[in-house]
């Protein structure tokens, strides 16, 4: 038995997918049992919240694997204490690829505190540190729609977004067969692209041009803001973006190809896969 956190979420959502298509057991883990309702009796579900120790029992009986999705450091420690406790074997952990990077900057600090929990607890482990997510363009959307223009900060900076998918792709691998534990890897896609060039990818599949602004820090800053961020994950952003902007996420890594066989999706393939969400 397998358990997923997360699971209504673009990465968890996909690694119940790919776990259940090679005909392993799943257990989901959720705060809503309506969130997993498609699902069915394909999985397994227990209701509870990471944030709640005493729901973590039941979720964690009879357990081989964890993949982890939290949202702070102390849920972590509830996983971690819960999954000892019930002999789990393997903790696969969602992270960033800033967690694994010298100077750690913005979120990356809070998930090298997490990972490095986890390191300490004994229990095998394996790190999944994406960069920018693909996904991440569903933002543009609306101004797509209503504008024809993108407005996002990064200017010429580049970067390998990578597919939720494929992240998935990596995840599940590590959960299913040997040679993982121990293991962090940092995941890209195939290519280095700008947020210009991303845009661009959209309109071509589209078959409409589209314009791309650069957003300035104080703008960024205002975008963050209005999304209702705490100030330290508001601070982390823009350090960021700084960073994008600056050209410190233009590289890329074989990690994908490397664990499941495969070459990472193209941005323009996840495109033509999502175009209805633009149109």
């Amino acid at each position: 038995m397998l358990l997923v956190t997360g699971a209504s979420g673009m990465v968890g959502g996909a690694v119940v997918q790919q776990l259940l298509d090679a005909r392993q057991e799943v257990r989901v883990f959720t705060r809503d049992r309506r969130n997993v309702a498609q699902l069915g009796d394909q999985v397994e579900c227990v209701v509870g919240d990471l944030s709640r120790p005493e729901t973590l029992s039941t979720a964690m009986e009879g357990v081989a694997g964890v993949f982890l999705v939290t949202a702070g450091t102390q849920q972590d420690v509830y996983a971690v204490e819960a999954a000892k406790q019930a002999g789990v074997g393997h903790i696969v952990k969602l992270s960033t690829i800033e967690a694994g990077r010298e100077p750690v900057i913005g979120h990356g600090k809070h998930h090298r505190e997490r990972e490095e929990l986890i390191q300490a607890s004994g229990l095998a482990w394996t790190f999944v540190r994406p960069t920018m997510f693909m996904s991440t363009a569903l933002e543009w959307t609306g101004s797509i729609k209503s504008q024809g223009s993108v407005q996002y900060p990064g200017g010429e900076g580049k970067v390998a977004a990578v597919d939720p998918w494929d992240v998935a792709a990596v995840a599940a691998a590590a959960l299913t067969s040997p040679g993982h534990a121990g293991q962090a890897y940092a995941l890209t896609g195939p290519e280095l692209l700008s947020m210009g060039d991303m845009v661009a990818t959209i309109g071509q599949a589209l078959d409409r041009p589209l314009r791309y602004a650069d957003m300035g820090e104080a703008e960024t800053g205002e975008m963050l803001a209005k999304a209702g961020l705490p100030d330290y994950a508001l601070k982390g952003l823009l350090e960021v973006f700084t960073a994008l902007r600056g050209g410190r996420f233009a590289y890329l890594t074989d990690s994908v190809k490397r664990v499941t066989g495969r070459e990472p999706r193209t941005f323009e393939v996840w495109c033509r896969t999502h175009l209805a969400a633009f149109q």
